[in-house]
């Protein structure tokens, strides 16, 4: 009897670690997490590549500090191309994903940021919106994945340092030189793209030495000849040379110049002719490709996983 009571007993020790073992991979297999990075997408393949690039980086960051909470590593383009938002989603579904981070790389919030790109994930509902996305041709995601939406770039020091690199590769004598900042600005979250310009701005001036520091907003060029030129002009008044940086994601801002005019007295003047005689310096760089974007969002993904 004692012998039959151990048998009964050992095997169901077993049954329960067996069990034990069986809620474990069942737990396991139902909570597969993603960890998604969108942008806003370009018709232009070279603006895209280096967002796209950003996909292996990020899963060999992860793979290198020993993080494999994340079953699937994707970027994703809001508009333009291929890969989609919905393309990416339905993928991971299929996958088995069922929880996934989603960091928009957008400079600061925006429209795209607030609006767009939750619409586009389902986790915001605005019928004007919603229909407007929908002629423009975008796919609205139906998922019955868990969705959390982290923040954009100006989350962190990686913006002022990305460009307090930009500036010092163009810097030759501080004391003499001033900074102009081009970014886009959306003038429904103009208080956040101020506070994040002049807050780079004044870092770069701690770190670096130069002493006067401007920004114009100037969109992606469109108004460069209106808002850019006299802000730089202004800044040449101040200081002998000018370095004008971009806070762009995937572009530098030397093109600009050679794209944008403005009519004056009924005659077309490009910005290059404007800015003639003066000694200005154009970055060519926008935020990537940087090692530190790509330690930004590895960096979010730990923080979410450890929320």
């Amino acid at each position: 009897m004692i012998k039959h009571n151990f048998n009964r007993s050992d095997n169901m020790k077993k049954l329960f670690a067996i069990l034990l073992i069986f809620i474990s991979l069942s737990s396991f297999a139902n909570n597969r997490k993603g960890l998604l990075v969108i942008a806003h997408g370009s018709p232009s393949q070279q603006w895209n590549q280096p967002v796209l690039d950003l996909e292996n980086s990020v899963k060999e960051s992860l793979k290198a500090k020993h993080i494999d909470d994340f079953a699937e590593v994707k970027v994703a383009l809001m508009e333009f191309t291929e890969p989609s938002i919905s393309t990416v989603i339905k993928n991971m579904e299929k996958e088995g994903i069922n929880k996934i981070y989603v960091l928009p790389l957008f400079i600061a919030p925006s429209g795209h940021s607030v609006y767009d790109v939750p619409t586009i994930l389902g986790v915001y509902y605005n019928k004007k919106m919603a229909e407007s996305l929908k002629k423009e041709g975008t796919e609205i995601v139906e998922t019955k994945a868990g969705i959390t939406i982290g923040p954009s770039l100006n989350y962190g020091d990686v913006i002022k340092n990305i460009i307090l690199d930009n500036v010092n590769e163009l810097s030759k004598d501080p004391k003499n030189e001033a900074i102009v900042i081009l970014a886009h600005g959306d003038d429904n979250f103009m208080p956040f793209w101020e506070e994040l310009c002049n807050e780079t701005g004044n870092y770069i001036l701690s770190k670096t030495g130069i002493e006067y520091y401007d920004k114009a907003f100037v969109e992606v060029g469109q108004s460069f000849a209106i808002n850019g030129v006299s802000t730089i002009l202004k800044a040449a008044q101040k200081k002998d040379r000018v370095i004008v940086v971009g806070m762009y994601l995937s572009s530098g801002v030397k093109n600009m110049l050679e794209t944008s005019g403005i009519v004056i007295m009924g005659k077309m003047e490009d910005s290059k002719a404007m800015l003639e005689g003066k000694d200005i310096v154009y970055s060519d760089k926008g935020l990537l490709p940087c090692p530190k974007v790509t330690e930004w969002i590895v960096d979010r993904a730990v923080e979410w996983l450890n929320r």
